[in-house]
């Protein structure tokens, strides 16, 4: 079954009942620090036991504060989470303003960062401080709307006295995470929050709806600045023209690239079209989070497998707009300006491949093992001369 069906089949399974029969065990478990196992969802029972080898207060009744206004105010303003679900959240918020409900985004460490909805539910639950700056990943405060979704990776309910904390009983909570649309990799989570006597499966459903709004946003925000990126890049090609560049997006992903940077590190358009830089050229991607943290442009080098250098140096140069960094130009200059050298890595390397083939009387096959490249390299280079 999917996620919103098995949370259907959990609601519908007279929960009143069984939230009575869960809050027996609670008492049970806080006392005994046993379970009988027969009450709980096996994702509750392996949470509790989580939360007391963690000796998470099973009396706590307020959360930890773990973000400031001003970083909350960052990420809203800077980031694409932050930007794209604060959109989603407004937009929604006359929806649930008159529910009994809340709706909260959470970033993919389970801290707050934005709410929105029914002012009288929200002065309640700031009370336990389920609000912007509230820390509530799994481990620090037991199983939750937001803490469970992230650590489950999937939409989750949690109901009731199945919070192993006192202070979350009164609440049920209804997560679904959010993925980054370019690598599907958790951004975050929706969480919708109402008293524990209102379980419905709508609630979960409109989670789930909203993490999709959210993700679409944002997949609209990526394209629009991989666009912004190809335009600052064309004009690193006019300023190095000889030289071999590329441009990377915020997650890492290749944008755009010249042939030059294509031969110089020795790899072919297929390798980079889904893998990120995080992995093929992590040297390199170190450089770039530097990069898009300070917005500083910054002069590094590179170990190579090359058939003309060991080493190279290079240009990371941050590509922002509205204060916001959306990723990086690179700029393998050879310790050279591009405006005044006669010949490029490019040409050297050509040289290099004549001189081969000419030792080897053209055949392809022997050069190409001499200079440890792929026979294609050549006769791609050979169209050119």
């Amino acid at each position: 079954m999917t996620s919103l069906e098995t949370i259907k089949s959990v609601i519908s399974n007279n929960v009143g009942a069984s939230l009575n029969a869960v809050a027996n065990e609670w008492e049970h478990f806080v006392d005994t620090g046993k379970l009988s196992g027969k009450n709980l969802r096996p994702i509750i029972a392996d949470s509790w036991l989580r939360c007391r080898e963690l000796a998470i207060n099973p009396r706590e009744e307020r959360a930890c504060s773990v973000i400031s206004a001003k970083e909350i105010e960052a990420k809203l303003h800077h980031e694409n989470l932050g930007i794209s679900g604060k959109n989603v959240l407004d937009r929604m918020a006359q929806i649930v303003d008159g529910t009994g409900h809340t709706i909260v985004l959470a970033d993919n460490s389970g801290s707050i960062l934005y709410s929105v909805g029914h002012q009288q539910i929200q002065d309640h639950l700031e009370k336990i401080n389920f609000r912007p700056g509230g820390g509530w990943n799994e481990n620090s405060v037991g199983p939750n709307g937001i803490g469970t979704t992230l650590a489950l990776g999937r939409p989750e309910l949690i109901m009731g006295s199945e919070h192993f904390c006192q202070g979350w009983q009164p609440w049920v909570c209804y997560g679904a995470p959010i993925h980054n649309p370019s690598n599907h990799s958790i951004l975050g989570c929706i969480d919708i929050t109402g008293p524990a006597d209102k379980v419905c499966v709508e609630a979960m459903a409109l989670a789930i709806s909203i993490t999709q709004s959210i993700e679409a946003d944002l997949s609209a925000m990526q394209l629009k600045n991989r666009e912004i990126l190809r335009s600052a890049y064309s004009e690193v090609r006019m300023k190095w023209p000889n030289d071999a560049s590329l441009v990377l997006d915020d997650n890492g992903y290749l944008v755009d690239i010249n042939s030059y940077a294509y031969d110089l590190l020795h790899i072919s358009s297929p390798d980079l079209l889904n893998i990120p830089f995080t992995l093929s050229l992590p040297e390199l991607w170190l450089d770039v989070q530097s990069c898009l943290r300070d917005g500083l442009e910054r002069e590094c080098e590179m170990s190579l497998q090359n058939i003309v250098m060991d080493s190279i140096p290079y240009l990371v140069k941050p590509v922002s707009m509205n204060g916001k960094q959306l990723g990086c130009a690179i700029v393998f200059t050879s310790g050279r300006c591009a405006n005044n050298i006669p010949v490029s890595l490019r040409d050297n390397e050509d040289e290099l491949i004549k001189k081969t083939l000419i030792q080897t009387d053209g055949n392809i096959t022997r050069a190409a093992e001499i200079l440890n490249i792929d026979r294609a390299t050549i006769y791609r280079r050979r169209k050119h001369w």
